[in-house]
């Protein structure tokens, strides 16, 4: 593709009288700040402005417009900058979806491309890992040598003792984190791509020299959940055979997770820095989601969830706790038997000192994934799911099925039914998309048939998960209902058609 025709920023070097994408001209580096234009005549509309309209034709502005961007120059230009020859297809984006339409410079694209990374909506490269909650750990589990973990801060161990050999115990601090070996090899390879950026975009010394993922020992990440808009500041010291991304529970917390396996992204410091920008964020509600628009660089265990607080620290639990688990009394009765993280809030105990009721020999198993993320279909997840509960004698399955029935299957059939009486159309030719299904039934500007963006099947999929439960369990009346109602709405919906069309007359026969 030599051009393209699309929205672009309304960036325009004077100098070299050629559009640009970037806030410099990639010929003379003299800068290109966004205009807003008249739609209709093209002049500027200088800020200050009565209603920011233009004065001559009384039409608004926009700061992008539809420009006819000579992609194959731009593309020459960027190789020749950065010394390498971008493999074929180089993919990009269908189309700018931000406030100004803008877009990044295509050499931060031709560098991704070279090492394999795909980069977020905000322009940043991430790896998404489940949350897994440690407090203390063993140098021999984490591949990290006893003089790099001096280095870092750990001089002693758990016991208060000289850290001297692989197998003592040692209490992990608070913004430490332990990645999979999975993400640290893709962390090694933004490594390389942010260096490269450093030298040849920017013309600066490369900051990672990282040959091996040793050498990311030591450098800060930042660690987002989904839909959540602050990042949390945290140290890689080791890594691990397993896909869990090991973190104190208070780190966890941070992010607004309650250490129960959900999965966060993990992405370098400095490609944050580098590569986000507000600016390509999508404009459209939920667009500043799931990106780092803030960064928290010190946690502190007061302002977490309080879920995180109710984590017990003893080294022991007394009698009287084995005693009431026989009585099966209340958790709440026992709150001032056994010493919390929310009893040292507001000292210094809250940060360190933690203790641990039992030892293990190696923190992972020859099972390195979870059976979350090894199961296929919802069906099989959720079956793993009650049938666990069935076993755990604390645990009421019916309960467990009433809880999920409440919290996510029926949600998501409403969900998705309101979607589908609200969905929008497409054509399968051209691409053009209708709010609504014009009156022609086909597509206005070819002529072809327009497709549903929401199907029948999407719909559906959860209804007979629910059935299913509420044959299986004892789930109460009211829920039993809701299910029952939403299954005749489903049924109603997806009425199917007759065979034959009725007449007038197939009904004055009836009587």
């Amino acid at each position: 593709m030599h051009s393209f025709y699309a929205d672009i920023a309304n960036r325009f070097c004077n100098k070299c009288k050629l559009p640009s994408i970037g806030m410099c001209c990639r010929n003379c580096r003299e800068p290109t700040p966004i205009r807003t234009l008249c739609v209709a005549c093209k002049e500027e509309i200088i800020d200050g402005t009565k209603n920011e309209r233009c004065c001559r034709c009384g039409k608004e502005g926009k700061t992008y417009s539809p420009v006819n961007y000579s992609l194959r120059t731009a593309v020459d230009t960027a190789q020749q900058k950065l010394g390498i020859v971008a493999e074929e297809p180089l993919k990009g984006v269908k189309s700018l979806m931000s406030q100004n339409r803008s877009a990044e410079v295509l050499e931060k694209g031709i560098l991704r491309q070279k090492f394999n990374l795909f980069s977020f909506k905000d322009g940043t490269v991430r790896f998404d890992a489940t949350n897994e909650p440690m407090t203390h750990f063993k140098a021999k589990w984490i591949g990290s040598s006893i003089q790099r973990l001096r280095d870092l801060g750990y001089t002693r161990d758990c016991l208060g003792q000289d850290l001297v050999s692989p197998d003592q115990i040692v209490e992990l601090l608070m913004q430490d984190v332990i990645l999979p070996l999975d993400c640290s090899n893709h962390l090694l390879n933004v490594a390389n791509f942010v260096d490269e950026e450093l030298v040849k975009l920017y013309g600066l010394e490369p900051f990672y020299n990282a040959s091996t993922i040793e050498d990311l020992v030591g450098h800060i990440v930042v660690g987002l959940a989904p839909h959540t808009s602050v990042g949390i500041i945290g140290r890689i010291i080791g890594f691990t055979n397993s896909q869990v991304c090991l973190a104190h529970p208070i780190w966890h917390s941070a992010k607004r997770r309650d250490c129960d396996g959900d999965a966060d992204s993990i992405m370098l410091l400095s490609d944050a820095f580098l590569n986000f920008s507000y600016d390509y964020l999508p404009d459209k509600i939920g667009g500043l989601m799931d990106a780092p628009l803030l960064i928290q660089p010190i946690v502190l265990p007061n302002e977490v969830q309080r879920q995180a607080h109710n984590i017990d620290v003893d080294s022991a639990y007394p009698l009287e706790f084995y005693e009431s688990t026989w009585r099966q009394d209340k958790a709440a009765d026992l709150a001032e038997k056994i010493e919390t993280i929310k009893k040292r809030l507001g000292n210094v105990g809250q940060f360190f000192g933690y203790g641990f009721t039992h030892s293990t020999s190696s923190l992972t198993t020859s099972i390195q994934r979870s059976a979350y993320s090894r199961l296929n279909s919802m069906d099989e997840k959720l079956e793993m799911q009650l049938a666990t509960a069935k076993l755990i004698n604390a645990v009421d399955p019916d309960e467990v099925a009433s809880m999920v029935l409440t919290t996510h299957i029926l949600p998501d059939i409403m969900g998705n039914m309101r979607s589908y009486s609200s969905q929008s159309f497409r054509c399968s030719n051209c691409g053009e998309k209708y709010r609504r299904m014009p009156l022609a039934g086909k597509c206005i500007e070819c002529q072809n048939e327009l497709l549903q963006t929401v199907t029948r099947g999407s719909v559906e999929k959860y209804a007979g998960i629910a059935s299913n439960i509420c044959n299986q369990f004892r789930v109460n009346e009211y829920l039993r209902g809701r299910v029952d109602s939403l299954i005749m709405e489903l049924k109603f919906i997806f009425k199917e058609r007759q065979k034959e069309q009725f007449t007038l007359t197939d009904f004055m026969e009836s009587y």
